[in-house]
């Protein structure tokens, strides 16, 4: 069923001229992923870095993933990572040619908590690092960080003043000439924007997000963003009523423009429908979140066991005759800004979590603990399928991929294997795709925490 495994989430209060953070219960990327052609083949790359158990921390794993360039980067949990048969300590971010695999010999900067979120900028060849830390390189940098990419040296310039807590989720982005630094978690606003080169607010997102949801833990906060390739919307999810006033649980989409963001009218009433579990870290339900390359569409990921009631239920197969406000529960989902009344579509798992989404154009993968698609009957992960068509569910091992347009399972069946939480991040590029979990094997073969998938040989 979906993890009730702890989360930890941002959270953020101002006073007194600074933001501090204190600890919640998430995880972490933010902008929509570059269009691809077709779906990437099903083996990864072998000379790719591998994550390597040690007595500190057993289970590594990638949470979050960044391109700069040539250049990889790669958070989460860990202490040392492996390439070319060599080992090589690195705490919790590691840096490597996304070509050969080869270490960035000079960056292996020393985090001393984990690794959520990552941002990067090629204009001056930097990355911004968030999580659940207090010191970089043994300097006091609580929860945010921005990094030369090359050295690994902190920017002394970029200081938030952030005191604690645990940064979920980042976007860089650039509206009107002007670049924003955009972090989810649980400020005043719950959504906060900084300026990238002094880490101090700089006020451009100004929504009032309020909650939280009744039964939850932890009061109000945003988890996740996803901004569209144009600059010009956001997507956020996280624990939370209403935004500007406006009823929004768990989800809503903003305008961007030079002024700041402004509430986007369009909302889908199902989100205010729980799922079966009544897990206070579980009552927000809903995790990543991903544009579609066009912007037309999103796609969010959820945990929460089932939906409620049949009618609940989204089935693939009924189009058209598909009750409104269906529920997102162990699954994912997908949304045009044309209809907010019914889903483009759900794909169940039967009751396992799905904690990240990414939409290429050809395919919309999906990352957690999950072991089927297509399962909208199933129930504590039996293989059920869909009793509407009679249909059997198929079998997805932690990851899988969906037809954007008909919201089934596509053939792409690589199978994670020895996963704790399952997937946590993907990022695509012009060669291939690249996934961060906890797992040990992807199609069978070693690839610890972090592999590489490019498109299939011609």
């Amino acid at each position: 069923m979906g993890t009730s495994t702890t989360r930890q989430r941002l959270a953020v209060a101002i006073g007194a001229g600074c933001l501090a953070l204190t600890t919640m219960t998430s995880v972490a990327p933010a902008q929509a992923a570059e269009q691809q052609p077709e779906v990437v083949g099903v083996r990864a790359s072998a000379v790719m870095p591998r994550l390597v158990a040690t007595q500190d921390e057993s289970q590594p794993r990638v949470n979050a993933l960044a391109e700069l360039g040539d250049t990889m980067v790669a958070g989460g949990s860990f202490r040392a990572v492996e390439q070319d048969g060599r080992t090589a300590t690195r705490t919790n971010v590691v840096a490597f040619d996304r070509f050969t695999g080869e270490l960035t010999p000079t960056f292996a900067p020393t985090f001393n908590g984990q690794v959520w979120a990552l941002a990067a900028d090629p204009d001056t060849g930097s990355v911004y690092v968030g999580g659940k830390f207090t010191t970089v390189n043994g300097t006091t940098r609580p929860a945010l960080a921005k990094l030369d990419a090359v050295t690994g040296a902190l920017d002394p310039a970029f200081s938030p003043r952030f005191t604690g807590g645990q940064i979920n989720d980042i976007s860089l982005v650039e509206v009107a000439g002007v670049k924003h630094l955009v972090l989810a978690g649980k400020p005043s606003k719950k959504v906060i924007s900084l300026n990238p080169a002094t880490g101090r607010n700089d006020r451009w997102i100004q929504l009032d997000v309020t909650g939280p949801l009744p039964g939850s833990n932890n009061g109000a906060f945003a988890s996740r963003l996803a901004i569209d390739n144009a600059s010009t919307r956001m997507v956020v999810t996280g624990n939370f009523t209403t935004v500007d006033g406006q009823p929004r649980s768990r989800l809503f989409v903003a305008d961007l423009s030079a002024e700041g963001a402004t509430l986007n009218s369009w909302y889908y009433p199902g989100f205010q429908k729980s799922c079966t579990s009544r897990t206070p870290a579980k009552i927000d339900y809903l995790e990543g979140v991903d544009w579609s390359p066009d912007g037309q569409s999103f796609n969010v990921a959820a945990t929460g066991n089932y939906p409620l009631n049949r009618s609940d239920i989204w089935y693939q197969r009924l189009g058209d005759a598909n009750r409104a406000n269906t529920t997102v529960c162990d699954a994912v989902g997908r949304f045009d800004l044309d209809d907010d009344e019914r889903p483009a579509w759900i794909n169940y798992t039967g009751g396992d979590t799905v904690w990240s989404v990414i939409d290429t154009g050809a395919a919309v993968y999906a990352a957690g603990h999950f072991k089927f698609f297509d399962n909208p009957d199933g129930r504590d992960s039996s293989q059920t399928g869909d009793l509407v068509s009679g249909q059997p569910a198929v079998r997805r091992q932690g990851v899988g991929a969906i037809n954007p347009e008909t919201g089934l399972a596509l053939r792409w069946n690589p199978a994670l294997a020895q996963t704790r939480l399952g997937g946590r991040d993907f990022l695509a590029d012009p060669t291939g795709l690249w996934l961060g979990n906890d797992a040990t094997r992807l199609k069978g073969e070693p690839r610890r925490g972090l592999q590489y998938v490019p498109f299939r040989a011609r």
